[in-house]
């Protein structure tokens, strides 16, 4: 854009001239909501109120974290690209989940880095980074990136099914052939037993560290007593008479 049509362009601003602070902007013409305001004359566009906030308080984050990323030198006037794994930060949360998307191999954070992360983004950034893998996603080793790295068939199997977390017990009795069922606690509002239809239901299966261990396809439920399964599904906080709902299902796959 040159300099005649970029000035054009931003007197869509002129109205916020005197807005020294962040001011929310839905632009209709670009479908771009934006953060405006003017500093010392010179006019300033956030696309992220956090970093709007962060440049008028002088603070922000750090986020470290290892990952596979390229650096550039200049040796003989000729820029040189080489691909390293190392340390690397950043300022916004947004720019760690992009890193991550580009070297989900790569990627990892240290047991002295999670300090810098709540409890919910370590566990945010797992279940990406696993998923990531699940689906074949390698590390980025160059700038030009193919196209056919956004057009992932493994997503196009998977995109859609519900992704469930089973703990160790029950994803060691459905891969030892033990049981073919999970319990779910009884409430009054339940709508009684059911049938699904082949291919209504199915699930991703995850250990509690987000490791994907199988596809099911859930076929039916049913209401029974704790005392009709308590040899296979043990719970000391149930009574042989209290109802249980049990979700049936069938396995597709083991990854």
């Amino acid at each position: 854009m040159n300099n005649k049509k970029y000035q054009e362009f931003c007197k869509r601003y002129d109205k916020f001239k005197k807005n020294n602070l962040p001011t929310p902007f839905f632009d209709d013409e670009r479908n771009t909501y934006e953060y405006v305001c003017f500093n010392n004359d010179e006019l300033e566009v956030y696309h992220n109120l956090t970093i709007a906030l962060s440049d008028m308080a002088y603070t922000g984050f750090y986020y470290p974290f290892t990952d596979k990323h390229i650096e550039s030198c200049f040796k003989d006037k000729k820029r040189i690209d080489k691909v390293v794994i190392g340390h690397n930060h950043a300022h916004f949360f947004e720019e760690v989940v992009r890193y991550l998307y580009y070297s989900p191999e790569s990627f990892s954070i240290s047991k002295d880095e999670e300090k810098y992360y709540s409890k919910q983004q370590l566990e945010y950034l797992r279940r990406i980074q696993k998923y990531l893998l699940f689906i074949g996603l390698k590390d980025l080793e160059t700038n030009k990136i193919p196209v056919s790295r956004y057009r992932n068939k493994k997503y196009s199997k998977y995109k859609n099914i519900i992704i469930h977390t089973f703990d160790d017990t029950l994803i060691n009795d459905i891969l030892n052939k033990k049981r073919f069922f999970y319990k779910m606690d009884y409430y009054p509002e339940y709508s009684g037993d059911k049938i699904y239809k082949p291919h209504e239901y199915q699930a991703l299966i995850v250990d509690k560290e987000d490791n994907f261990k199988m596809l099911i396809e859930y076929t039916k439920e049913e209401i029974k007593t704790y005392k009709e399964i308590k040899d296979i599904n043990n719970n000391n906080n149930l009574k042989d008479d209290d109802k249980v709902i049990l979700r049936y299902f069938k396995v597709l796959e083991i990854f």
